[in-house]
């Protein structure tokens, strides 16, 4: 049974909690990125807010893993994302800004193995 700790202290994860949060973190990746890509080549607003919903998501699992992995790389990296889907928000026809954010996603994905 696990002890739930009142201390503030966060609960050792398992062998087995922990790959499956690198795998949750991993897809979540690998949905933000298919989702980034396909906004891009997309010229209908309707499915561009469709996938805009699914990076947002995507995002959230990213950061959600991160904290319970408890992995400064990974909190560091996903600070790169969220800075970099910030830009991409901003000019989301800006070569420049998808390059750098795809090119995050590719590293996310690499940190895990």
């Amino acid at each position: 049974m696990t002890e739930i700790s009142s201390g503030g202290n966060p609960t050792p994860i398992t062998p087995r909690e922990k790959k499956m949060y690198e795998q949750e973190y991993k897809h979540g990746a690998q949905l933000f990125q298919k989702s980034l890509q396909q906004f891009v080549k997309s010229d209908n607003p309707y499915q561009q807010e469709e996938f805009h919903q699914v990076m947002d998501k995507a995002l959230r699992v990213l950061n959600e893993t991160a904290a319970e992995l408890n992995r400064k790389a990974l909190l560091d990296q996903n600070d790169k994302i969220q800075k970099d889907y910030a830009a991409f928000n901003d000019k989301p026809t800006d070569n420049q800004s998808f390059n750098k954010l795809n090119h995050d996603l590719d590293q996310a994905k690499k940190s895990i193995g």
